[in-house]
């Protein structure tokens, strides 16, 4: 194996796009998702309702979503045409990972919210619950570190590894995207399978659970927020087949930075989280699904 010293990434100029006011939209989104993103999860520690481990997975796995697109950001190297390699290299492999991370995130925090509503119902477990329980929680980490060093090591093997240097570093190599763009969808259609599912199941039985109407809208838009990101995900599957289509990757990288966002605006705004920041008011008892 030949070792190869470069120490700044390589970018063709056909890849040179004028992003104007865009990139700073891009890493305003980034930057807002990240810090609502460690908020909530700081927030539900001094909660009065507990949650379970595959609710924290889901806000790590967008807080690392967001701190893969902003390397170069952290780095002062956000405007520049010529990063550093290694960083360069370390975050094209983190922008693979964190999207399939954040898909099997909110599929294993959807199968543990499906567990529960089916145990208030009939009473008993799951079949193996816990062994299920175990690969939701470990399963978005293997992917994470599956797809990282996959994109690590092509990296590293590529002759001439070229970046496209847009709002982040890419491997100007179409096999990277489509495997995460593949597995994101993998993912997330079982998440609108079975929100479909649960909907219906609050519908028919929302006496037993003691639903709202509140908690039923979040359901809706966690459905919503799945078929968002399973569109975003098809998006970026097609583009990268079509030639000269950075300019289309700018405006759909702003679109994929909304997701965090959306993430933090639909299950960060829970009541009993709320209450945290409202000391000065008698706390509510809030329901147990929420």
């Amino acid at each position: 194996m030949t070792f190869r010293t470069i120490y700044y990434a390589q970018s063709s100029s056909e890849h040179l796009v004028d992003l104007g006011v865009r990139l700073d939209i891009f890493l305003a989104l980034q930057v807002v998702g990240f810090i609502g993103s460690v908020a909530v999860l700081f927030t539900a520690l001094f909660s009065s309702v507990s949650r379970q481990a595959t609710w924290y997975n889901f806000f790590i796995s967008w807080m690392v979503f967001c701190i893969s697109y902003l390397l170069l950001f952290f780095a002062g190297k956000s405007h520049s045409r010529e990063p550093p390699f290694a960083l360069c290299l370390v975050q094209s492999s983190m922008t693979y990972a964190a999207p399939p991370f954040a898909a099997s995130a909110t599929l294993g925090m959807v199968i543990q919210l499906y567990f529960n509503i089916y145990t208030a119902l009939t009473g008993t477990r799951i079949k193996k619950e816990r062994v299920w329980n175990a690969i939701i929680l470990v399963l978005p980490y293997v992917i994470f570190l599956g797809v990282l060093l996959e994109s690590l090591v092509l990296g590293l093997a590529l002759e001439e590894a070229h970046f496209s240097i847009i709002s982040y570093c890419t491997l100007e190599t179409i096999v990277p995207g489509r495997l995460t763009a593949a597995l994101v969808v993998f993912f997330l259609v079982p998440v609108l399978v079975l929100n479909v599912i649960i909907y219906r199941k609050l519908r028919k039985h929302s006496s037993t659970l003691g639903t709202t109407r509140a908690f039923k809208s979040r359901v809706t838009l966690l459905s919503l927020f799945g078929m968002i990101s399973i569109v975003a995900g098809l998006l970026f599957f097609f583009i990268v087949f079509i030639q000269d289509s950075d300019d289309g990757l700018v405006d759909l990288d702003i679109v994929l930075a909304c997701i965090p966002n959306a993430a933090v605006f639909v299950f960060g705004t829970h009541k009993d989280l709320l209450q945290v920041w409202m000391f000065w008011k008698e706390k509510e008892k809030v329901e147990a699904f929420s």
